[in-house]
C-alpha cells in the first residue's frame, strides 16, 4: 500500500516538474513591469531623483548622486525588459536583487515591515513575536485612532462617497515589505533561471554547442 502511494506520488512529481517553467515564467511577468515603471519613472525625472539621492538635508545623502540614479535606471528599466524576455536573467536578477538591498536598507528600513500600517492590531503579524512586537501593535492602535478621525472630518466636511468610490483610505507606511517580497522573487530567479521554453536564455542556451 505505502509502496503503491509513494510510486503513484514519485510519477506525480515527475510529471509536475515539466511544469517547473510556469512559476519562473510568472515570476518574470510580476516583476517586469514593476521595474520597468520605477524605472521609466526616476529617467523622466532624473534631476529630482538626482536631488533626492544627493540631498543629505531630505535625502538620502549620496555623493556622485547623478551616477547612481542612472546606474539605478540602468538596473531596472534594462533589467526589467531582460527579466520580460528572459535574457541574462541571473545577472539582471543579481543587479535588481543588490538595488532592492540597498533601497530596503537606505529608505524602507527605518519604517519597519508593513507597506500599509495594519490599523488592527489583531490582522498584525507583530503579535506573533510577543513582547519584541509590542511597538508595533501600540502602533496600529494609534494609526486606527487617527485614521478613524480623518475619516470622520471626511465625512463631516466632504462627500466621502466620492471620495472613497476607487478605494479607501490608508496608512501609508512604506516600510520594507514589497522590497523583500521582489528581492525574494529575484533570489528565485537567480537560483533557477528564467525556466524552459518561454525565455531567451534557454533557447541561447540550447543553441550553443555542448562542452565536453
Amino acid at each position: 500500500m505505502i509502496k503503491e502511494y509513494n510510486a503513484y506520488y514519485n510519477k506525480f512529481v515527475v510529471n509536475l516538474n515539466k511544469l517547473d517553467f510556469l512559476p519562473l515564467f510568472a515570476i518574470r511577468l510580476y516583476l517586469a513591469p514593476v521595474f520597468i515603471m520605477a524605472g521609466l519613472t526616476k529617467y523622466r525625472s532624473f534631476d529630482d531623483t538626482a536631488q533626492w539621492f544627493g540631498n543629505a538635508d531630505w535625502g538620502l545623502g549620496l555623493p556622485f548622486a547623478s551616477f547612481w540614479v542612472a546606474m539605478v535606471i540602468v538596473a531596472e528599466l534594462i533589467g526589467g525588459v531582460a527579466l520580460l524576455l528572459g535574457v541574462a536573467t541571473r545577472f539582471f536578477g543579481v543587479l535588481l536583487a543588490i538595488t532592492m538591498a540597498v533601497a530596503m536598507i537606505l529608505v524602507h528600513l527605518k519604517n519597519g515591515w508593513h507597506a500599509i500600517t495594519p490599523t488592527d492590531p489583531a490582522t498584525n503579524i507583530a503579535q506573533l513575536f510577543g513582547g519584541l512586537g509590542q511597538v508595533s501593535l501600540d502602533n496600529s492602535i494609534q494609526a486606527s485612532e487617527r485614521l478613524n478621525k480623518a475619516r470622520e472630518i471626511l465625512q463631516t466636511h466632504g462627500n466621502y462617497d466620492w471620495l472613497t468610490e476607487t478605494g479607501n483610505f490608508v496608512v501609508l507606511n512604506n516600510g520594507i515589505e514589497f522590497g523583500m517580497t521582489y528581492f525574494i522573487m529575484l533570489l528565485v530567479l537567480i537560483i533557477y533561471g528564467a525556466g524552459r521554453y518561454i525565455s531567451m536564455d534557454f533557447w541561447i542556451n540550447k543553441s550553443l554547442p555542448t562542452l565536453k
